[in-house]
């Protein structure tokens, strides 16, 4: 009977490979342990010098501070600082209201109004006026005028006359000083009222102030005509001497 003479085996040898594993998975165990607490000190500390990704990334650089030189201002001991522009607030100029401090009503029979008594003024009406008569400039002219005197019967310039009131359903509100109309007309005014000669009853008021505006006689109203013969009203103040 033949020997049998034994096959050289093909498998491998195992006996390594139980090892190998065993080495691998402690790694790999190790790295798993080792990742979260390699997380959590980056986390804590940013600056580690171990973080692959630090704050500010690559290449941080800090800038460096330039010197910038800051002018010193002296002041002296008491300083108030002042505004640029002064602002000067002027007033506006609001007449003040003229409130009619005289009562008058119309007779038929006496074309001038007839007053009531009233307060203290230091300016009046001159006896007998208004006077009418016909105008120089023609009957294609109306108008009011007159003097203001002192008590010497000296004329009184820069002294204000208005007149106010309705003409025809026109409003009329005009101002002149005395004495403005020429250097030869002293104390003197002279108002136009219209084109050519209106008939009204009391329609208009004519009344005396001073430089700051306030009342220096009544308020009185006067009447026109519509002849030619009485186009010019006439209408004097004087110092009230009473």
């Amino acid at each position: 009977m033949d020997e049998e003479i034994p096959l050289e085996s093909n498998e491998p040898n195992t006996s390594l490979t139980p090892l190998l594993c065993n080495i691998l998975a402690m790694f790999f165990l190790f790295l798993a342990c080792l990742c979260p607490g390699f997380s959590a000190l980056i986390f804590a500390a940013p600056d580690f010098p171990l973080n692959p990704l630090p704050p500010g990334g690559f290449g941080r650089w800090s800038p460096t501070p330039t010197s910038t030189q800051t002018p010193v201002i002296y002041y002296p001991e008491t300083w108030t600082p002042s505004p640029s522009q002064e602002q000067t607030i002027r007033p506006s100029r609001t007449p003040p209201p003229i409130t009619p401090t005289i009562t008058l009503y119309y007779d038929p029979d006496n074309p001038n109004p007839v007053s009531t008594s009233g307060p203290f003024f230091p300016f009046i009406v001159e006896s007998g006026h208004p006077e009418y008569s016909p105008s120089p400039q023609g009957c294609a002219w109306m108008g009011i005028a007159g003097t203001v005197t002192d008590s010497e019967g000296s004329p009184i310039n820069n002294l204000l006359v208005v007149v106010r009131g309705d003409l025809a359903g026109n409003a009329i509100d005009v101002e002149q000083i005395t004495g403005s109309i020429s250097e030869e007309r002293i104390g003197e005014y002279e108002i136009t009222l219209a084109d050519d000669p209106i008939y009204s009853i009391n329609n208009l008021s004519i009344q005396l102030l001073d430089g700051d505006r306030n009342a220096i006689s009544k308020q009185v109203f006067f009447n026109t005509f519509a002849g030619c013969d009485r186009n010019l009203v006439t209408l004097n103040f004087v110092q009230n001497t009473s």
